[in-house]
Formats: structure tokens, C-alpha cells, sequence
């Protein structure tokens, strides 16, 4: 009866608690709920999770992220499945000290909407901290649980060797996080051995990810170092799961939910299958995601995939997003099969499939052939079939097929040459009502160098493409050539030299009047990047020349920056036994390169940060400062051009501090601040002021409540007209009935010019041990854009 009434008191505290909330990254927004990363290190891989107020109005989402030291924005399609959009930046676009992202949503309607409002241009986007990998992470050797192999829930056991560690270490001071619950009372102690066994922890572990975390302390009780992993805790026990010589798990969760947004409602119902295995060194991978937005008209929604894994090959089959040299593919879509075999001296890698299925378009209006106007969307027509020769149409896609080829040699570790190959074209009979079918086809080559212990980098990459905007008429016959091409012709281009063209490229790419280039010596399809990379006395220099023809295209790369070249330089100096980071960045880019513009803007970008991360209880700082300058030196005084005028500069300072503050409990607390100002010079006057600040508290009370806290402020006058708003967020989640219940819930008001109310509700309950029911309760409400309401029931079952 005492245990009913204290759970009773603390569900009336937590429903009272669960009115305020907050979000990793939160901001007003009218389509994103919330944006969730993973750690930012130095050097590896960035995850990032969307979650969504309502998906019905949207069409693909991508994340565009700016690298520290860089100018340009990168872009890469994130995978929507459901109400969860995620993708994963490359490692190498990971740089200390921070990253810059926003989301990037186009709707159904064709038109797009950024999170945060405004970013870039008017709004600072997100940023992530980045941290180095220190060389004290060795000094913890983490036996068990092993972060790449699943651990039974009955048979959890944690043990660690602290053999490595420096003599300035007192070992007895060092603590044991699980989840952030502290759980070092539990451990036991053998000198350069730490254990803990699962049967000594406070209850049950539940299934799933867990994190554990050791704090190294030093014999003035100074925090040393920590280190962090991963594992997986599965049902059962560890002896059952690897008894068997083919090992696997799965899962099966089906979701329902009903999504109000204004006065539309609408059902969605989503199934997903996951499937994992081994098998010595195979690993074997399956996911299905089948979901009742898969529509014949829309690109698809569903998703199918199946890997199998070793050590020398993989090989993918459905739906994928196969890595490429960056200039020739990377982070696109591939329905089909994708795989490679790595023997060191020699690898392939292949990739091929739909990147693009074939969507019937419909005709809006009839026109003879003396009142058609002119427009991007009216095509010709069979007059025999329609009356009319010509019409004004929604235009549908044609179904388009990649395939790509990259044989190498050299595993990589300290050389590597790769050459490239992709051709990709629309299927022009796929559909009846389309645009013009395209085509195109790229090749290129890559290298890699790594001298003296990977302290000298090098890297290269080059590639050439064509590209065909309109293949419907076919290949040019030596009559059209004459007649097209030739000082009287249409194009000023040597008959016999297009003839040339013709019969070395026909076999890749269709060729006629709508290729590009028509004059290869002119570089304008060709893109090259080169990098040298230097690590000595604590200093990582680096720099970078790139060069990019304003008509190179490659249908594996969708976002890439073209008519660009120049620099880019970056210092990172690393002091006082790597608790200092000092690092500088300097890029300068030109643009028309062909000269098919009235003049050349020249971009200029200055990084400077200084980055503490002390091992004593202070805070980390990041202090940084950045100056974007673009100037295409044209003035007021040239009448005839100033609508082309490009000059305006702008300037931005940063500060990120992070500290755990202990308060009965460890209060994981982070405050970012930035502040910039644009002017600009040209006729727009489009003068920019932001400043904006958050406060972040993430508190872990014990193993079953933790609270968050968030106060976000947000300024900005562009073009002398403000815009304020305030977003407060105060929220908990808390677990019970022996860990079986989890309530968590959010409330996130925002004031001022933007007007929000958010309320998210969800409540997760382990049936049994491998069975669980998730019910969602969303409730959005935007001043003078109407309100959305989610309501869903989620079932998941594991094997």
C-alpha cells in the first residue's frame, strides 16, 4: 500500500512536471519538433535526429552543415521514416571546435521551410560542440561489456582495467556511471581491476543501449579524464545468446496514429521489422519499414533493406545510401544493390539501382499549335490522341537508374588510388507527361597518402562529367551537326570537332545539341579537390585547393557547390597537455570561373577560437570569432550594373560553456551565446542584426527521474524591422514499476513575436520483457497558423 501511494504521489508530481519540457537544440518551429545529435568528435561520424510535428505536408528533408573553417553550406538527405528523419555527417566534416547545421525542409507544395526559421541568412543555424579524442581515453581499458557485442540482461558484468593509467592517478577515486546513475558503491576494487557485477546494481538494467561513463580523479581529487561507451543489453542471458553458432535478434513494432493539423485530419499506420545476426566474422542485417503514406504519385516512402557484413566484403540489397568519393556520390538514395570487396592490394566497389521512380504527370490545358505559349510546362502532345498538339501539364518525374564503379588499389592505411565511373539517365519513356529527360556520366580518379605514422595526409580527388539536359531527340546524325553547329549554325563550334566528341562518348551518354560540355577545353565540367595535412609538435596544419567548372553535375551529388575555386587553410595548435585548442581558418573563393557573369565576387572567410577543456573542476569554454566578406567590386557609381552589386561583410562572435555542477547531484549544464551583424553594401541594404542565447540543464536526479530545463532568447532586425521571441522548457522523465513504466513529457510555450504553445505526452510500458506499448499525445499551437494535434500507439516486440 506505501509503494502504491508513493508511485501515486510521484505520477500527481510528474503529471504537474511533465507540463515543461526540453529538447536538445530547441527552437520555434512550425514543422520540427525537436533536433537530437549524437556526440561530435573530432574526426568521426555525426548523428542527427529530426523529430517532426507533422509530416503530411512534407516532401524530403536534408541537413545542411558548414564544417568550422569553411564558407560553403554541405548538403545530404536525411531518411524520413515516419515522424523521424536521421542522417550521419561524414567524419571528415567533423572538426574541432564546432559545427554549424540547420534542416532543411521542402514541402509538398514545392516551396521550403529552414529550422531554425530563417537560417542562414537571418537566423545563426545550430551548432554542435565538437571535442577532441584524447590519448588518455587508453589509458581505460574497457574488458566488458564490449561495445560491438550484445550482453544478456541476466549476465550483465562490468569490468575494467585501470593497468594504463598515469601515476598522477588515484584510483581509488574514480567513479562509475551507468546512464548516469552513479553506480561506483557497487564496484569492487583489485587494484588495477575495477568489477561490478549486475546482480549488485541498484534493480534491473532495461533492454536496449546503455551508456557507462568512468571519471578518472587525480591525487588532488582534480578530474583526470573521462571516458565513455556504448553497449547493447539483449533478453535473456549472455550464455543463451551465444550458445548457438548463429546468433541473432529482432524486433517488430507497429505504430497507429491519428494527425490533426488544422481542420485536415488524417490516419498514418507504420509496420517496421528489424532483423540482426552472426555467424563467425559474418554479420547479417534486415529492415523493413512498410507505412500507409506510400503513395503511387509520391517518391517512395517505404523502405527495404538487407546487408550481409564480414570483414572483406559487404553487400547491400534495397534501399541505401552507398559512400563515393565525395565529387562523384555521396549521401544519395540507391533502390537496388550495393557492395564491395576490400582485399587490401585490390577492392571493388559497385553500386546500382533506382534513384528516382517514374511519377505520371497530368495535363492542366489543351493548345493548337498557333495559341501554345511559351512555358517551362508545356510539351508537346500526340495530337492524334489529345486533339491538340500541344498542352500545359504538372509535370511528372521520369524513372531514373544510377549505376557507379570504383575499382582501388592499396588498403587505404597508408595508400590508396581509386577511379571512378557513373552514369545515370531518366527512363524518357517511363512516363507520358514529363519535362525534358536528362542523362549523364562522370569519371574520376582519388587518392590517399599517409606518411611517417599518419602525421603527413594526403588527399586528392578529380573528376570529369557531361551531362545531356534533354536526350528525347536522340543522337545527332553528321547532317544535323553541319547544320547546327559551325560558324553559321547556332553554336560557334567546329562541326568536326563535335563529330570527334560524338563517336568517343556516344557509348556513354547520349550525344546532341543539348550537351555539356560543347567545349571541353574550357575546364567548365571538370572538379578537383587537394589536401595536405601535417601533425607535428602538437599542431595539425592543413590546406586545401578546390576547383569547381560551373556545368560540372553529378546525379550522385545533388548539393555540391559549383563555379568555385580557390582555398582553404586551417591551424589547430593544441596546448598545455591538450586542455588548450587554438585554431585558425582562412578561406578565399572566386566565382565565375568561365566568366559568364558580369563580374567575379571573391569570398573571404576568418576563423579564430581558442577552446579550454580543463581537468579540474572548471568549465569548458569555447570562445570563437568568424568574418564572411563577399565583394564583386562593382560600385553605386556603375548605373547599369548596380542590381548586381555583391559587397557586404559580416561578423560574429560565439561563447559555449559546459559544466557539471554538482548540487546534491551532477547538473549537466551548458549556456551558448552568439552575436553577429551583417552590412551590406549593395542596393538590398540588407542590413542584419541576431543575437541569441540558451541555457541548457539536464539534471539526472536518480536511475528513475531526470528533470531538463531550457531558456532560449532570440533577436534579430534585418533591415531595421525587429523580430524577438522567448522559448522557455522545463520537463521530466521518470520510471517506475520496477523500471516497467517510463512517463516523459514536454511543454515548450515560446513569447513574443513568435507565439507557440508545444505539449508532448508519452508513456512507455514493458508488458513483458521483450514486448512493449508506446502511446504519444502531441499537441502544437501556433499563433495565426493554426494548431496540430498527434495522437499514436506504438507496439514493440523483440526476438
Amino acid at each position: 500500500m506505501n509503494i502504491f501511494k508513493r508511485n501515486l504521489s510521484v505520477v500527481l508530481f510528474i503529471s504537474i512536471l511533465m507540463l515543461f519540457a526540453s529538447s536538445l537544440f530547441a527552437q520555434v518551429s512550425e514543422y520540427i519538433s525537436s533536433v537530437k545529435t549524437g556526440d561530435a568528435k573530432d574526426g568521426q561520424p555525426f548523428y542527427i535526429s529530426v523529430e517532426l510535428v507533422q509530416s503530411s505536408n512534407i516532401g524530403e528533408i536534408l541537413v545542411v552543415y558548414r564544417p568550422y573553417g569553411q564558407s560553403d553550406f554541405e548538403k545530404i538527405e536525411m531518411d524520413l521514416l515516419g515522424m523521424t528523419a536521421t542522417a550521419t555527417i561524414p567524419g571528415d566534416d567533423v572538426i574541432l571546435p564546432y559545427i554549424e547545421f540547420y534542416i532543411l525542409i521542402e514541402l509538398a507544395d514545392g516551396s521550403f521551410s529552414t529550422h531554425p526559421p530563417g537560417a542562414p541568412d537571418t537566423a545563426p543555424p545550430l551548432q554542435a560542440n565538437v571535442v577532441t579524442i584524447s590519448p588518455k581515453d587508453e589509458e581505460v581499458i574497457i574488458m566488458s561489456p564490449l561495445p560491438d557485442e550484445p550482453v544478456g540482461q541476466d549476465e550483465l558484468f562490468i569490468s575494467l582495467s585501470l593497468l594504463k593509467t598515469s601515476d598522477s592517478v588515484d584510483k581509488s577515486k574514480t567513479k562509475i556511471y551507468l546512464n548516469n546513475i552513479d553506480i561506483t558503491s557497487s564496484a569492487l576494487f583489485a587494484d588495477d581491476l575495477i568489477l561490478v557485477s549486475g546482480e549488485n546494481l541498484p534493480s534491473t538494467v532495461g533492454l536496449g543501449a546503455q551508456n557507462l561513463k568512468i571519471e578518472l580523479f587525480d591525487k588532488d581529487g582534480n578530474l583526470y579524464h573521462s571516458v565513455s561507451k556504448g553497449f547493447t543489453v539483449t533478453p535473456g542471458t549472455g550464455s543463451d545468446f551465444y550458445a548457438a553458432r548463429f546468433n541473432y535478434t529482432g524486433s517488430v513494432k507497429g505504430e497507429s496514429r491519428n494527425e490533426r493539423y488544422n481542420d485536415q485530419s488524417t490516419w498514418y499506420n507504420n509496420l517496421r521489422l528489424n532483423f540482426n545476426g552472426d555467424y563467425s566474422d559474418w554479420k547479417f542485417d534486415a529492415d523493413v519499414y512498410v507505412t500507409s503514406e506510400e503513395k503511387v504519385y509520391l517518391q517512395p516512402q517505404n523502405r527495404y533493406t538487407a546487408k550481409i557484413r564480414s570483414s572483406w566484403m559487404n553487400l547491400q540489397i534495397g534501399d541505401n545510401y552507398p559512400t563515393f568519393p565525395k565529387l562523384i556520390m555521396n549521401g544519395k538514395r540507391i533502390r537496388g544493390i550495393s557492395g564491395a570487396v576490400n582485399l587490401g592490394f585490390f577492392n571493388v566497389q559497385a553500386s546500382f539501382g533506382q534513384v528516382r521512380r517514374d511519377v505520371e504527370g497530368n495535363i492542366l490545358e489543351y493548345f493548337s499549335r498557333a495559341t501554345a505559349p511559351l512555358g517551362s510546362n508545356v510539351i508537346e502532345i500526340d495530337s492524334a490522341k489529345y486533339g491538340q498538339p500541344f498542352a500545359r501539364a504538372n509535370l511528372g518525374t521520369y524513372n531514373r537508374n544510377l549505376f557507379a564503379l570504383r575499382p582501388s588499389f592499396g588498403s587505404g592505411e597508408t595508400f590508396q588510388i581509386g577511379f571512378s565511373y557513373l552514369h545515370s539517365g531518366d527512363d524518357y519513356q517511363s512516363i507520358e507527361f514529363g519535362g525534358s529527360p536528362q542523362e549523364n556520366a562522370v569519371v574520376g580518379t582519388d587518392l590517399k597518402l599517409n606518411l611517417d605514422n599518419r602525421r603527413i595526409q594526403i588527399r586528392g580527388e578529380a573528376a570529369v562529367s557531361i551531362f545531356n539536359s534533354d536526350i528525347s531527340e536522340g543522337e545527332l546524325s553528321d547532317a544535323e551537326i553541319d547544320a547546327v553547329f559551325g560558324t553559321d549554325g547556332f553554336f560557334d563550334v567546329s562541326p568536326d570537332d563535335v563529330r570527334s566528341l560524338r563517336d568517343v562518348i556516344s557509348p556513354f551518354i547520349t550525344v546532341n545539341q543539348y550537351l555539356k560540355p560543347l567545349n571541353p577545353q574550357e575546364l567548365s565540367t571538370l572538379a578537383s579537390e587537394a589536401e595536405l595535412s601535417l601533425n607535428y609538435f602538437n599542431n595539425r596544419l592543413s590546406a586545401k585547393y578546390l576547383y569547381r567548372g560551373n556545368d560540372y553535375k553529378s546525379f550522385g551529388q545533388s548539393f555540391i557547390r559549383t563555379d568555385v575555386a580557390g582555398i582553404n587553410l586551417r591551424d589547430r595548435l593544441r596546448l598545455i597537455d591538450n586542455q588548450v585548442f587554438v585554431s585558425l581558418g582562412f578561406e578565399s573563393l572566386k566565382d565565375n570561373l568561365q566568366n559568364t557573369k558580369i563580374a567575379t565576387t571573391t569570398s573571404q572567410t576568418i576563423n579564430t577560437s581558442v577552446s579550454y577543456f580543463p581537468r579540474i573542476d572548471f568549465p569548458n569554454l569555447t570562445i570563437g570569432y568568424t568574418r564572411y566578406q563577399n565583394d564583386n567590386g562593382l560600385s553605386m557609381a556603375d548605373t547599369n550594373n548596380v542590381d548586381f552589386i555583391v559587397d557586404d561583410a559580416t561578423n560574429r562572435f560565439l561563447t559555449q560553456i559546459s559544466y557539471d555542477v554538482m548540487l546534491g547531484v551532477k547538473h549537466n549544464t551548458s549556456l551558448n551565446f552568439s552575436t553577429s551583424s551583417r552590412d551590406d553594401n549593395s542596393i538590398n541594404n540588407a542590413d542584419n542584426k541576431t543575437t541569441s542565447a540558451a541555457l541548457n540543464i539536464t539534471s539526472p536526479w536518480n536511475r528513475q527521474l531526470t528533470s531538463y530545463f531550457t531558456f532560449s532568447y532570440f533577436s534579430s532586425e534585418i533591415s531595421t524591422i525587429p523580430y524577438d521571441y522567448v522559448m522557455l522548457s522545463l520537463g521530466a522523465k521518470y520510471k517506475m514499476l520496477e523500471d516497467k513504466l517510463t512517463l516523459t513529457g514536454t511543454y515548450s510555450p515560446s513569447f513574443g513575436d513568435f507565439e507557440r504553445q508545444a505539449i508532448d505526452l508519452i508513456g512507455s510500458y514493458d508488458v513483458m520483457q521483450n514486448l512493449s506499448l508506446i502511446m504519444q499525445v502531441r499537441f502544437y499551437s501556433i499563433s495565426g497558423a493554426g494548431s496540430n494535434s498527434i495522437i499514436g500507439l506504438t507496439t514493440r516486440y523483440n526476438i
